[in-house]
């Protein structure tokens, strides 16, 4: 973690929102750095007040700001650099940016604000963070090819890596679905997400949380009292 982009990404990870963050030039910095967190190989950003290598980037732009003789409003040079960091943060953040990229992110605030579906809105942000840009993506997906069984399985494979997911041969319409983890509501609301997000209506999907149903001629899942009657 050491440019302004990825110190607030990371800090969006960590629950912080960029607004949270106050950037300031640093007293003590390496010349070889952006950040100058005490720790270089800083993971976390435990406080709202970053400190920054102004020099390291951007010193077209803050060195005369920076020089000592400049100093004549220093809380008004302080809360200068912060605006002017908050809008440089936002052109680091849209570089290399694609235009599906732009779909995804603006998909996802639609999502999570209930814009995009209201009643599936509080559903959404069940999801743990750094997996709902992905979800988004499926969507996306979907909405440029329409639904289909290949869709929910991928969204199976992001939110229940574990998950497992069968069809059955006689009846296609039919899915079985084995999550290893034991039931729980917020499992079941994230399922009720992709299945309702991603499942086309032609298909039924039966559950099985914890135990696996027996599989005749397969010992590991013929497993006495661990067996879930199908």
């Amino acid at each position: 973690m050491n440019f302004l982009w990825d110190i607030a990404l990371r800090a969006s990870q960590q629950g912080t929102k960029e607004e949270e963050l106050f950037f300031c030039q640093a007293e003590a910095y390496s010349p070889f750095y952006e950040q100058a967190f005490p720790c270089l190989n800083e993971t976390r950003v435990e406080r709202g007040e970053v400190e920054l290598n102004l020099l390291f980037r951007f010193a077209d732009i803050f060195q005369y700001l920076l020089a000592e003789d400049g100093d004549v409003y220093p809380e008004f040079r302080r809360y200068l650099i912060d605006a002017a960091l908050h809008m440089i943060l936002d052109t680091d953040l849209h570089h290399g940016v694609t235009r599906r990229d732009v779909y995804i992110r603006s998909l996802q605030k639609e999502l999570e604000d209930g814009t995009f579906w209201r009643e599936m809105a509080e559903d959404f942000q069940l999801i743990v963070p750094e997996k709902r840009s992905r979800v988004a993506a499926l969507v996306l997906s979907q909405m440029q090819t329409g639904a289909s069984s290949v869709m929910f399985r991928r969204a199976l494979r992001v939110l229940f890596p574990d998950a497992v997911l069968y069809q059955l041969r006689e009846e296609p319409g039919m899915l079985l679905l084995y999550l290893p983890a034991a039931r729980s509501v917020r499992d079941e609301r994230i399922l009720a997400f992709a299945k309702d997000m991603f499942l086309p209506v032609c298909y039924r999907l039966r559950v099985f949380w914890k135990y696996h149903f027996g599989v005749v001629g397969v010992d590991a899942s013929m497993k006495m009292d661990e067996i879930a009657i199908y």
